[in-house]
């Protein structure tokens, strides 16, 4: 019974499902009221969801033996970095990414289901640190095939890893079915996950509802003031590096947007941008003590919106990207609050900038600061 209750406990704080605009690979996207991506979250919830995670992680790799965490860009970013963060092995930290790392070649490989298939893994570094850890751990938001995992550890067995390394994945959600559990059975690879979802019925559901919601076009007219802030400090985990240098630097990070968020703003939101979400729910967690936030991020994935209530979104701003000026990106269910806080590691583009103060103006925004990460 009492695993029935943790069951149906999960499955209302992490499972909505939403209709991908124009993906004929799979038309449904879930969308997960906790991770602090696409709606947003209290900043604390997310966290206490990462950790327990975290926790069935630290079961598997025991506590001694260096680990090495990868998380997938963009959405399971924050998830890698606070499960690498809460471990107490040696761990360092890395996630795939669709931005330029400098000094750096990549290994390729395909997620064949997304909106934007290429993904990449730094190599600068990384080298030396397979040559160290003993356990190797995928984070991942969702899993439902695991091909690009086992793409991915195609790759690095290629590499020449130890016999001895030990591969794993580790996700909030898994639906995986049996013929593709026996793969990663074969390859001697471990699972573990929060919530075993039927991604069938997932797929079934979004049939009902009407995707009438509003659809914003890019604008790049704004009128509200925006500050511009910088920091110094950043470490970037888009090439390896051990996750207790990159938790300090994300804390330095966050004292100092602490104190650009005014004393009087009751209501704040913090936002990431794209890949760049953990620095800011770090921050956002911190900034509770004093006021009522929530944390989300921009995204890269075009979902459809409907104002029918038991929908996940309801509303969709296009925008265009902080990291390249011509790209297309999206922010979901904003709304008014006394202060927004944008936490970026991006050189911020102009259009960028204005497209996202924009749609922050259009939902009845007035404050907002970004916060630009740099090195």
């Amino acid at each position: 019974m009492n695993q029935i209750i943790q069951q149906e406990n999960w499955q209302a704080r992490l499972v909505r499902a939403a209709m991908r605009e124009n993906n004929r690979k799979r038309s449904y996207l879930i969308v997960n009221p906790s991770q602090g991506k696409h709606v947003p979250v209290v900043p604390s919830e997310a966290l206490d969801v990462f950790g327990h995670l975290a926790a069935k992680v630290q079961e598997s790799v025991g506590t001694t033996d260096p680990v090495l965490i990868i998380a997938f860009a963009e959405t399971a970013t924050a998830i890698g970095a606070a499960v690498a963060a809460s471990l107490v092995n040696p761990t360092y930290l890395m996630h795939t990414t669709r931005e330029d790392a400098e000094d750096t070649d990549f290994l390729f490989f395909s997620e064949a289901h997304s909106h934007a298939t290429e993904q990449r893994l730094a190599l600068r570094g990384l080298d030396a640190v397979l040559e160290e850890i003993r356990h190797i751990v995928f984070v991942e938001d969702e899993v439902t095939t695991g091909n690009t995992i086992l793409n991915l550890i195609s790759c690095l067995r290629k590499k020449g890893i130890p016999g001895d390394v030990t591969f794993g994945v580790a996700s909030l959600l898994n639906g995986m079915l049996p013929q593709h559990k026996s793969k990663f059975e074969e390859q001697r690879v471990w699972i573990t996950y929060l919530l075993h979802t039927d991604n069938a019925e997932l797929e079934r559901s979004i049939g009902q509802y009407a995707y009438d919601g509003p659809l914003l076009p890019v604008c790049q007219e704004a009128s509200i003031p925006v500050k511009r802030m910088c920091a110094g400090g950043r470490i970037s985990p888009r090439c390896v590096t051990p996750v207790k240098e990159y938790e300090k630097a994300c804390c330095n990070l966050k004292e100092e947007a602490e104190k650009l968020v005014p004393k009087e703003a009751r209501r704040v939101l913090v936002l990431g941008t794209e890949e760049c979400m953990y620095p800011g729910l770090r921050a956002a967690e911190a900034l509770q003590k004093g006021h009522e936030v929530r944390f989300h991020a921009t995204t890269r994935s075009p979902i459809l919106v409907s104002g029918e209530e038991t929908y996940p979104l309801h509303r969709r701003n296009c925008l265009l990207s902080c990291y390249d000026g011509t790209r297309t990106t999206y922010i979901y269910n904003l709304t008014s609050y006394d202060f927004v806080l944008v936490v970026t590691d991006a050189s911020a583009t102009e259009a960028g900038l204005k497209t996202l103060s924009s749609a922050l103006e259009q939902a009845g925004n007035n404050a907002v600061t970004f916060l630009e990460w740099r090195p």
